[in-house]
């Protein structure tokens, strides 16, 4: 894809179409941990938002093979010349027809034998017998290929097989990147995207395209309170090389959060960040997903459960910086080829956006309330009575939220304690500040001399 396509791909801000066609241009490439197709995927990610000009800075940092990055190492590029596995000379592999059937940093190997005695080097999946599988072996090298069940099981262990698996190891960079958006204050959102698995899309670069887009979104925004960092990386490695060069800056991170698996249609699911509820971010995520139910449901694991990716590293040892992930697992594609652009949803990435912009609202705007009346107000006076079979829930909640405006609770914990949409109490408390009933802080009332009627 040239650049002029990837330009207009880029510009239609906000829309599913846009984060669908800048997905469909990933999905063919060669996506492994260290390929001359990782350093153009990056490249394109570049070029995604290169319209936006200084308003966002995209960096590209490179790290040289055999380099550790704490206790792990760089891996050398792989480059595939040549991979194919012939039964019975039929030829049911092949690299230039699908990368998924070359298990991925494959040691170079000649093959000529017989069915039954290498089939730990051939890999299918009977569960998805007309799909392709997905298997590596990044640092514990061997050698092998991934069919299709079916293609397999037409052949008996005395089926002859040859093949050839021609691949380099060469000492060419290792790439990442990162796209930042700049706040009014040095604290950072970061959001954690991978770029690998190759010729799929679900898992992972559907939440990259999304990441991506809520960049764009928020450009045309002024005056962000927070900067937005997106981390654009392979999974587990990229983002431990780009925390060992950026400890500073991850330093300024104040909330953080995974994303992957949210383009195929099922409901949203939260996997909680190590700290739970007891982290604002998860009790964020929890008030914004109520406006975001898809079929009803409201479904949430423990941390590394449900799915495991990088927010072991962020949410690990050394950072424990609080990252929840959000996904729509499971779905029956996953590492396969089946997982293609086919299953993708616009709607779903549209949606998936719509979550982290109302998030980003939510942090942005979060506030401690403290109130400046005395008993019950008389809401039909200030024009705060809600009509029940307007708004039921907010109609039998609103005892309770009034018994919350001690200065001691946030906006997102109210929102979390009485199970609304943190849309839903902002609002509603916002008419409370226009009534003069209430005043406003960044911070907990407790933490500092009392103010009425101070400026938020």
């Amino acid at each position: 894809m040239d650049k002029t396509s990837l330009s207009a791909i880029g510009s239609a801000s906000g829309s599913g179409k846009s984060m669908r066609d800048f997905l469909v241009a990933l999905w063919p490439l060669h996506r492994t941990l260290n390929s001359d197709d990782m350093e153009r995927a990056l490249e394109m990610c570049g070029e995604f938002v290169a319209d936006l000009g200084d308003q966002v800075q995209f960096r590209m940092e490179r790290f040289r093979p055999g380099e550790d990055v704490y206790t792990w190492w760089i891996p050398e590029r792989y480059k595939v010349n040549e991979a194919w596995l012939e039964i019975d000379g039929e030829r049911i592999a092949d690299f230039k027809d699908n990368p998924l059937h070359l298990l991925s940093y494959s040691v170079p190997t000649v093959i000529d034998g017989r069915l039954g005695d290498m089939r730990d080097h051939i890999w299918s999946r009977e569960k998805n017998p007309d799909a392709i599988p997905w298997e590596f072996k990044y640092y514990d090298r061997s050698w092998g290929f991934c069919v299709r069940h079916n293609d397999l099981m037409r052949f008996r262990d005395d089926a002859v097989v040859k093949g050839v698996i021609d691949v380099e190891f060469t000492d060419e960079d290792f790439c990442i990147a990162d796209i930042f958006l700049p706040g009014e204050s040095d604290e950072e959102m970061l959001f954690l995207t991978n770029i690998c698995h190759p010729m799929q899309v679900n898992d992972s670069i559907s939440g990259l395209v999304v990441a991506l887009e809520m960049v764009r979104t928020l450009a045309a925004r002024k005056d962000r309170r927070y900067g937005l960092r997106v981390l654009i990386v392979p999974e587990t490695i990229g983002t431990m090389a780009w925390l060992s060069r950026n400890e500073k800056i991850a330093a300024r991170a104040k909330f953080a959060w995974f994303c992957e698996i949210i383009g195929h249609d099922n409901s949203f699911a939260l996997q909680h960040s190590r700290q739970e509820t007891s982290a604002l971010i998860d009790r964020a995520f929890l008030s914004v997903l109520r406006g975001h139910r898809v079929h009803g449901e409201e479904r949430t694991g423990e941390f590394r459960k449900l799915v495991a990716s990088d927010e072991m590293i962020t949410n690990g040892p050394g950072w424990d910086l609080p990252t929840p992930c959000l996904n729509r697992w499971p779905y029956d594609e996953y590492h396969t080829s089946d997982d293609n652009p086919d299953i993708i949803s616009e709607e779903n990435l549209s949606e998936t956006l719509d979550v982290f912009i109302d998030l980003w609202d939510a942090l942005e705007k979060n506030y401690y309330p403290r109130r400046t009346f005395i008993g019950p107000v008389m809401l039909s006076r200030y024009g705060l009575w809600v009509d029940w079979r307007e708004d039921r829930s907010l109609n039998l909640a609103i005892d309770d939220l009034m018994c919350l405006l001690e200065g001691d609770f946030s906006i997102i914990d109210i929102a979390h304690q009485l199970s609304l949409p943190a849309s839903t109490v902002f609002f509603y408390l916002n008419r409370f500040f226009e009534a003069g009933l209430i005043e406003k802080s960044p911070t907990p009332w407790a933490q500092q001399a009392r103010t009425v009627g101070e400026e938020f």
